[in-house]
């Protein structure tokens, strides 16, 4: 007993107080926030990527239904129609070889036009020249070395410039070798017109109107459009009218049956060119 009354107590203060161990930093709670957040950013990029491009290609292939669909009524709409279209073409081809005489088709109408039609109705017509010229729309010819020279000049010298109002072009050769097939000279329009200005041929009203008859209905040639024709009151050979000089414009027409027509009015229609 005295042996316990007898033992010391240690020296110095009470030991020093054991701290706990930190806690975990990520908590379920936080991953539970993390995944949450993760869960509506994937969502959201879902429906942006995939959702709306599904919705954009649904759209884009119900647009191309549609159109496949009005092409096809368009299509079953000219199946229908087609029979009556070629028997059409038919008829009109047919029609057109019947008519075709009346118009010029190439470069190769241009010399036997005047040569054969115009110029010997207007010299056996009472008009005459005095000081009367030609005036025409310059026309080009193409030539190229598959062609053989021809006279690209009409006859006569009622044409101030002849070699102007009728110049050649020449298509050369590709990579050097030289075409052996004649151009198609045809014009790209179906009908092309040709006018033609009479100016300061001199006669009476009743030689004018013997010209364009025969003109229009002895020839059973070209088509003639005669616009208008006019008179100088100051070329009067007398106090009454009798004889003076005229002004008159005239067209004819170069025809391609293969080429598409355009508009409901031909080009160049009676009365579009003034005296």
């Amino acid at each position: 007993m005295s042996s316990t009354r007898n033992q010391r107590k240690p020296a110095g203060g009470p030991p020093p107080e054991r701290k706990s161990a930190p806690g975990p930093v990520i908590t379920p709670q936080v991953l539970g926030v993390v995944f949450g957040l993760i869960l509506i950013i994937g969502v959201i990029v879902y429906i942006t990527q995939v959702v709306q491009k599904s919705n954009q290609k649904i759209q884009a292939l119900d647009s191309q239904i549609t159109q496949l669909q009005t092409q096809k009524q368009t299509y079953e709409k000219k199946k229908a129609k087609l029979e009556i279209a070629r028997k059409l073409n038919t008829t009109v081809r047919e029609k057109l070889q019947t008519v075709t005489y009346m118009f010029m088709t190439d470069q190769s109408s241009m010399v036997p036009f005047w040569e054969d039609q115009f110029l010997p109705i207007l010299l056996r017509s009472p008009l005459s020249q005095n000081l009367g010229k030609l005036e025409v729309e310059d026309y080009t010819y193409h030539i190229n070395m598959a062609m053989q020279p021809f006279n690209t000049l009409p006859p006569g010298a009622f044409f101030d410039a002849a070699q102007e109002n009728f110049p050649i072009v020449y298509e050369g050769e590709k990579n050097g070798v030289p075409e052996d097939t004649p151009l198609d000279t045809r014009p790209p329009d179906f009908l092309t017109p040709y006018t033609i200005t009479m100016s300061e041929w001199r006669g009476t009203y009743e030689d004018v109107q013997k010209f364009i008859e025969d003109l229009q209905t002895k020839t059973n040639k070209y088509l003639y459009t005669v616009h208008c024709f006019a008179n100088d009151d100051s070329t009067n050979a007398a106090f009454f009218r009798t004889t003076t000089e005229w002004t008159i414009v005239i067209t004819v027409y170069f025809i391609n049956p293969e080429a598409a027509a355009s508009g409901d009015e031909p080009p160049s229609p009676p009365g579009s060119e003034s005296c």
